[in-house]
């Protein structure tokens, strides 16, 4: 829908935009983990000629900000709590001068003690409190999910789920198998950079453009902050150049706008890549997972627990320590289940989503648990697998009544690819080669809203109104394949307008797979809205009762009889002294529903809007001498439900496959004292087309299970092709080497100590 004007560069990002008269901005970040602010003298960078307006903490509101836990101010008041907080910013005529205004503030720090790692954070005797005064912080609610921690404590927010008895399954099982696994932070990657431009009209409207993913979810933290109504906040947000749950958090939205109002010009403050690799990441994960087995391979029990390292301030992590139970519940069957998740303070950047909100991470440790009951019973790994798969109609450990579940088939037809039963051929010493595989599934959350207008032109054009973000994902070219389709149009007629909270509908966020399933439905609603009118409209030209008349294409006919009609057009045209009809509008909202969870067990008839499986299969070579791992083949499959452009859905499965490989294999922020040292490109290693497997060696497999309540059939595919791949190419890797690794990543150097080792890594 939009391809041409992105490869020509007539699609307009937030870099490529400027108001006139704009000032520039930079921001001074502390230099330590945690440290008491004594004091900041701003006197010789407000003298600098060409300095505009400067911040400090306590120029700013007295209104902390958050999603849930309102911990964090834009700019640091009293206390820094992590390399790289905002401790002052400044606006100037050029970057350059705001960067020299910047090395002249002066700040006086004095160092207190600082906490790095979750689980001595968790203890309830760490003696470093990130927030100690947490339990005064005020609190607020995301999508009926309350916190529950407060006090002398770091860990600020926990989620349980319990169903059946798992002690007693415990003690009835055949075999137990117990593991720890973690997970590295990790960035987000996205080739633009943060930007936030922001500008007060005259009339007092605060306008922010920005590189967000998400209107609905941000509009109303700037209202509160600022102390303004909805109608004072206008939100821009062009093209954004990817996201993957990254530009959720406001990480300069406030900033940039605060010092557009002190300096009374427009603001543009731009991160660097440094900036961006130490502010803000996937965090760290730990899991410990405890599995009870029936001697024929029926899991009995599963009690997981899940520690996720979120750094200095909770921002949207609230929803990964929740939302992480998903990946548990959805895609086997477990009558005797435990589920403990805690987000956890340390004195670290904050952390936020990355491509699953958690349901990857659980899926690392799960599918290397299957592999490993499969071993010590004897029993081939899909074949387990398939043992204990949810199935249509039944219920998940969460309670929820299941429908559209295509794991069996996603994993039946990796399997044939990767030819499960036959061994790979061998290379030279010291190469061992090996196949693994895995089955995974995302969730996409049920009780979030989003709306669509659609306008009716009479130049036989379909105007389709939304208010979520292009984030290089294909939404736009969705939208307009689902209206063209409800219409009988070519989606050549949709025009697709976005990007403006002034006229689009309300929309949550374009995060969680939601944005098909969601704005998919809102479409449909609008398009339907706008037929209704368009038949009644008929109906009175053509004298003709509208439940007789059908729309096809531009053209309304009566049933049966389709010599009468008459062209959409006209229904424009004054007849008689009928005056000329100005528009069409439709309107669609569209609200999954929720059903409540139980406080005590997290129970719930509904919690998710669906799931959508996936599998990969990957075959592998590891050089015991070196630690090379080269991936040779590898291969998705996903049930998205009907998919809308089948092209599209095989791009996304290629690209989370490329995507997985990097946070399996290379990628990694190293930290020592809460510092991050591989802040660039150069050191913070990505793949490369030189990482990634030949064009015949990587496959997208398409696997459809239709949902009955999806648009047109369809779910969700986004997030869902990330998780599979870390735990195909560690189960690989088992079978290559015999060595279990159970810590991301799989870097040559961990890779050549675990085999050196034997064993364990």
């Amino acid at each position: 829908m939009d391809a041409l004007a992105k490869a020509t560069g007539r699609a307009k990002f937030t870099g490529d935009l400027i108001e006139p008269g704009s000032l520039y901005a930079s921001v001074l970040r502390s230099p330590y983990p945690h440290a008491r602010i004594l004091s900041v003298d701003t006197s010789m960078a407000e003298r600098l000629p060409g300095v505009r307006a400067v911040l400090t903490g306590r120029d700013q509101p007295d209104r902390p900000i958050g999603v849930l836990i309102y911990d964090e101010f834009p700019i640091a008041r009293d206390v820094a709590r992590y390399v790289g907080e905002p401790v002052a910013a400044v606006a100037a005529d050029t970057p350059d001068v705001a960067a020299e205004a910047i090395a002249l503030i002066d700040v006086e720090y004095a160092e207190l003690p600082a906490v790095f790692d979750a689980e001595p954070a968790a203890s309830p005797d760490c003696p470093v409190l990130v927030h100690p005064h947490l339990a005064e912080y005020e609190r607020a609610s995301l999508a009926g999910i309350s916190s529950g921690q407060a006090g002398a404590t770091n860990i600020f927010f926990e989620w349980k789920i319990r169903q059946g008895d798992t002690d007693r399954a415990f003690r009835d099982a055949d075999l137990i198998v117990e593991n720890r696994y973690s997970l590295q932070r990790i960035s987000h990657g996205c080739l633009e950079l943060h930007q936030a431009d922001a500008w007060t009209d005259s009339d007092g409207m605060l306008t922010i453009r920005s590189t967000r993913q998400g209107a609905g979810l941000g509009k109303p933290p700037l209202c509160r902050f600022f102390d303004l109504d909805d109608s004072q906040v206008r939100l821009l947000e062009p093209y954004v150049g990817g996201a993957f749950g990254g530009k959720t958090d406001l990480l300069i939205e406030h900033i940039a706008a605060m010092l557009a109002q002190k300096a009374g010009r427009p603001v543009t403050l731009a991160m660097t890549r440094k900036e961006v690799l130490s502010t803000i990441c996937r965090g760290a994960f730990v899991i410990y997972v405890k599995d009870g087995v029936a001697a024929d391979g029926t899991l009995i029990a599963r009690d997981l627990k899940v520690l996720l390292d979120i750094g200095a301030y909770s921002q949207l992590a609230i929803a990964t320590v929740r939302n992480a139970c998903f990946g548990a519940v959805g895609t086997y069957r477990v009558p005797n289940f435990k589920w403990h998740s805690q987000g956890i303070y340390t004195n670290q950047c904050p952390a936020t989503a990355l491509r699953g909100f958690g349901t990857p991470e659980v899926h690392w440790a799960l599918e290397q648990q299957m592999d490993i009951i499969a071993e010590k019973l004897g029993i081939d790994p899909v074949e387990l697998r398939l043992k204990n798969v949810l199935r249509e109609g039944e219920r998940n450990a969460q309670g929820q009544l299941m429908h559209s579940i295509g794991a069996e088939g996603c994993l039946k037809k990796i399997a044939d690819w990767l030819k499960w039963g036959e061994p790979p051929a061998q290379g030279q010493e010291p190469w061992k080669r090996a196949k693994g595989l895995s089955l995974v599934n995302k969730y996409t959350s049920a009780g979030t809203t989003s709306g669509a207008f659609v306008k009716v032109h009479r130049n036989r054009v379909l105007e389709v109104r939304h208010g979520l973000d292009e984030l290089g994902q294909g939404l736009n070219t969705v939208v307009a394949q689902i209206a063209a389709e409800e219409f009988g149009i070519p989606i050549q007629d949709v025009r697709i307008v976005r990007g403006d909270t002034a006229f689009a509908p309300y929309d949550w966020a374009s995060v969680g797979s939601r944005s098909t399933w969601h704005l998919g439905h809102a479409t449909l609603l609008a398009c339907q809205d706008a037929k209704r009118q368009i038949l009644a409209m008929a109906a009175n030209r053509l004298e003709i009762g509208a439940q007789d008349l059908e729309l096809s294409g531009w053209r309304v006919c009566a049933r049966g009889s389709p010599d009468r009609s008459i062209p959409v057009a006209d229904l424009f045209s004054p007849q008689g002294f009928v005056p000329v009809i100005g528009e069409i509008v439709g309107r669609g909202e569209y609200t999954c529903p929720k059903a409540p969870e139980d406080p005590e067990t997290g129970q719930s008839d509904r919690a998710a809007a669906f799931f959508a499986y996936g599998a990969c299969g990957v075959e592998l070579a590891v050089n015991e001498a070196t630690g090379e791992v080269e991936v040779e083949k590898i291969a998705s499959c996903f049930d998205m439900g009907q998919p809308i452009n089948p092209l599209m859905c095989e791009q996304q499965i290629e690209g989370g496959i490329v995507q997985g490989m990097g946070s399996t294999l290379y990628e990694e922020m190293v930290l020592r004292s809460g510092e991050v040292l591989n802040s660039n490109l150069t050191d913070y290693r990505m793949p490369t087309t030189l990482d990634v497997p030949i064009d015949e060696h990587v496959e997208a497999i398409l696997a459809p299970v239709s949902h009955e309540e999806g648009p047109f059939g369809a779910k969700a595919l986004g997030e869902a092709v990330l998780g599979p791949i870390a735990p195909a190419i560690a189960n690989a890797f088992y079978n290559a080497t015999g060595t279990r690794i159970k810590d991301l990543p799989l870097t040559m150097e961990r890779v050549w100590e675990a085999v050196k080792n034997g064993g364990q890594g």
